[in-house]
């Protein structure tokens, strides 16, 4: 029972912190501001957290352990299933991850409009980060590319594609935006770029 309203009461506090970064900067909320809005005193507050620092980072590691959890779900069945096979996996797990944040978009549109996206982006690169590792332990190359270079890229377009339809009011589906991760990771920018100058190049001969 003691443990349900722990988790009860760490509930209302992250989304009293949430509801208020719609309306107000972060620097400008108060732990006041938060327990008002959570309907509990300070010294409640302080019961679970140590600041609204810590608050704060508690939720993006929360959501970011989803996404982790999503992710180790699926890196099995990409790497041991055979290679026509893959297509499916990755984009079900693009799906998985973009399902995840669907179904909690206004915490993650939130997250990503504070002025802590650095921060954010920084815990989502050390998240797939330690993904790659656990696919491949001892690499210091991924396909001759040094493994920095490579965590670098995958982390920045990741990053920006995911965070560009968080925000797009008109954003995709959950099934459009997979396909266009997949097709965007799995083919690369200048393979799209080449197939699509020489579609265009052949509906001009046409």
């Amino acid at each position: 029972m003691a443990d349900r309203r722990v988790r009860k009461t760490q509930a209302a506090i992250k989304t009293a912190l949430i509801t208020l970064l719609k309306t107000k900067e972060f620097e400008q909320i108060t732990i006041q501001h938060i327990a008002d809005e959570a309907d509990i005193n300070r010294a409640t507050f302080y019961q679970h957290y140590l600041d609204k620092y810590d608050l704060l980072d508690k939720i993006e590691d929360e959501v970011l352990l989803r996404l982790q959890q999503n992710f180790q779900s699926y890196a099995e069945n990409i790497l041991t299933t055979l290679k026509e096979e893959r297509e499916a996996h990755l984009v079900a797990l693009y799906k998985g991850i973009l399902e995840i944040i669907s179904a909690d978009i206004v915490r993650y549109q939130v997250l990503l409009n504070i002025h802590r996206n650095g921060e954010m982006e920084q815990k989502i690169g050390q998240t797939i980060s330690g993904n790659l590792r656990s696919i491949f332990p001892e690499a210091e190359t991924i396909n001759g590319v040094p493994f920095r270079y490579f965590h670098a890229y995958i982390v920045g377009s990741m990053f920006a594609v995911i965070k560009t339809w968080i925000l797009d009011e008109a954003r995709p589906s959950v099934d459009e935006q997979a396909q266009y991760i997949f097709q965007l990771l799995y083919q690369g920018p200048w393979q799209n770029i080449l197939n699509e100058s020489q579609e265009g190049a052949g509906q001009k001969s046409i």
